[in-house]
């Protein structure tokens, strides 16, 4: 457990710092437009690739995503705010679905 917390803790430290760099670059016009997108792409995507990785962890990795980008709803954009939400809520939607689906099984 000790790990698993560290893990959140250090995941959490430098997603703070990553949002606050590229929106302090793309404010700052050092990174043009499309590479925030592009970076907003990649990190979903990531995410994505890690809550399918784990078979029952998944949903909570998902609650922990969708609770801190309401926390940090204040640094994100509003399409940000779309992708963070809506994504962990779809994922959420679908493991009940499979999960529903294996125990009819």
């Amino acid at each position: 457990i000790q790990k698993g917390i560290a893990e959140a803790i250090t995941g959490i430290v430098l997603g703070i710092l990553l949002i606050t760099m590229v929106d302090a670059f793309a404010k700052d016009g050092t990174l043009p437009g499309y590479s925030v997108w592009l970076f907003g792409l990649i990190s979903i995507i990531a995410n994505l690739a890690t809550i399918n990785s784990f078979r029952y962890g998944g949903a909570l990795y998902a609650i922990g995503w969708l609770l801190g980008s309401l926390l940090l709803r204040d640094l994100l954009g509003p399409a940000d705010i779309i992708f963070n939400i809506v994504g962990p809520i779809v994922i959420l939607i679908l493991r009940a679905w499979f999960w529903i689906k294996d125990i009819r099984s």
